[in-house]
């Protein structure tokens, strides 16, 4: 293995330092999305916090927080994975590092022009969709970029048989860069948007798909190379993996308009939505029979593995989201939930949860790997993830709780949305709390992270046996 370096002329060079970097920086961005999350969070407790600070007022800063988590820390980090395992299941290098690079450089630069932008009023203010039109040229381009690196990978293999991972990843790259052209309405740049009730279906046939088709299509592949990797065990069943990769290709597309229900969209795709929201049970439930068939006689390695731990508690976090996702799409539940916190409470659930556990999963995996040696410290990756559970589960109550509440309130018994406010304050409380042990926790992990790469302990070896001499006519 070429020894990767954090700097020199021939750095761009060497096999695996574009994935490291893309992941690397995407755990800076971790931290300051966490950060942006809690400011937020503080203010929905406190409403006058960042009082005559404009970037903090809370419609620019939540902007900021959900580009940063889903696009610079949750996509970078899931391309540097991805540029790990591709080569290792072609039997090939990756097809140009260097190009690799690039991609790293243009992401993480857009990610910070549009962030910036972003917290100084620069939006196209559509859900998923807020960075201008420049920088959505430049997301783009990595996108194409990316997949190009992948797909010439993949020409150029060795290994002429597919493993599921995949065909999840090679889905996902030629799927996003169409997706993000048309939720973010590109061939419009002074807008980025359409008029009336079509801007709302076709963002959210967006929104709804860049977590379908990238995210779950981008981080269940990790979820299928992790774990059979770390428990030693085939996977139990390809033809289920493929049963599931097909059934989110399908039945993903449509279910958009469940975000609709009570819109004046046409009622057909409702309908539609509804069926395909319940029709995704099939694919999740094929997901999660694999990997629990694989998992059996290894759930002693949940407690030994820190990679393991993280993705199987993300395979946990994509049944428990896609179960919710599909009963929020019943329109009597629908009814209580829509607009309250239980919808945030669904998102955070998902892309902090499942892909945020299964991101950091895969960095505890490969950076030790690709750097060839032992992760910093165990201990604090076991305090990690107990702060990160313990945290969670007081910040996703206290948005489930707010969104009950406020759900019963206005539809049971019909009060007005400010008579209910100074209720949820003790609600909005515990998820301040519970986002402050996580960004303890996401502390933590940086910490633990970057020690690794910086200090870079030997891996213990087994000595190799010497022979022993013997004279001669002994």
């Amino acid at each position: 293995m070429a020894k990767l370096t954090l700097g020199g002329e021939g750095m761009f060079k060497i096999p695996d330092s574009a994935s490291a970097f893309f992941m690397l920086s995407a755990t800076v961005w971790l931290v300051i999305g966490v950060l942006m999350g809690l400011v937020l969070a503080l203010e929905l407790v406190f409403p006058d916090i960042a009082r005559g600070m404009s970037w903090l007022v809370f419609g620019r800063l939540r902007q900021a927080h959900t580009s940063t988590v889903m696009f610079a820390f949750l996509s970078g980090g899931m391309m540097g994975i991805w540029l790990y395992i591709v080569p290792r299941l072609t039997g090939r290098r990756l097809w140009s590092e260097p190009l690799g690079h690039l991609c790293v450089i243009l992401w993480n630069g857009a990610m910070l022009i549009g962030i910036v932008a972003l917290l100084n009023g620069y939006t196209q203010s559509r859900e998923y969709a807020e960075l201008v039109w420049g920088i959505d040229v430049a997301v783009v381009l990595v996108l194409i970029l990316n997949m190009t690196n992948i797909y010439m990978t993949v020409a150029h293999r060795t290994e002429q048989k597919f493993y599921v991972s995949m065909w999840y990843i090679i889905g996902s790259v030629i799927w996003m860069p169409m997706l993000y052209f048309i939720g973010n309405v590109m061939w419009n740049p002074p807008t980025g948007a359409l008029t009336g009730i079509n801007d709302s279906i076709v963002g959210w046939f967006y929104g709804h798909n860049v977590l379908g088709l990238w995210f779950t299509t981008g981080l269940l592949p990790v979820i299928y190379y992790i774990v059979p990797r770390e428990t030693n065990t085939p996977l139990y069943s390809h033809v289920l993996s493929l049963f599931a990769f097909w059934g989110i290709a399908f039945f993903y597309t449509g279910v958009g308009g469940h975000h609709l229900l009570w819109a004046p969209i046409p009622y057909w795709l409702k309908t539609i939505a509804v069926a395909d929201s319940i029709g995704m049970l099939l694919p999740v439930i094929a997901f999660m029979m694999n990997i629990y068939l694989t998992m059996r006689g290894n759930w002693n390695r949940f407690f030994s593995s820190i990679p393991l731990r993280f993705v199987l508690t993300g395979w946990f976090a994509y049944i428990l989201t896609s179960f919710q996702g599909t009963h929020q799409a019943f329109r009597a539940i629908n009814d209580l939930t829509h607009f309250t916190q239980y919808v945030p409470a669904h998102s955070h659930l998902g892309l902090l949860f499942f892909a945020g556990s299964v991101v950091m999963g895969g960095m505890y995996y490969t950076l030790p790997r690709i750097y060839d040696c032992r992760l910093h410290n165990r201990t604090l990756a076991n305090v990690q993830y107990s702060l990160y559970l313990v945290g969670f589960a007081a910040f996703f109550g206290g948005f489930v709780l707010t969104g009950l509440v406020q759900g019963t309130a206005w539809v049971n018994q019909g009060l007005p949305v400010w008579s209910v406010l100074p209720g949820l304050r003790p609600y909005m409380a515990l998820r301040a709390i519970g986002g402050a042990v996580i960004v303890l926790s996401v502390l933590v992990f940086a910490w633990n992270i970057f020690a690794t790469v910086i200090g870079r302990k030997a891996v213990g070896r087994p000595p190799v046996p010497q022979p022993i001499p013997v004279r001669a006519g002994v």
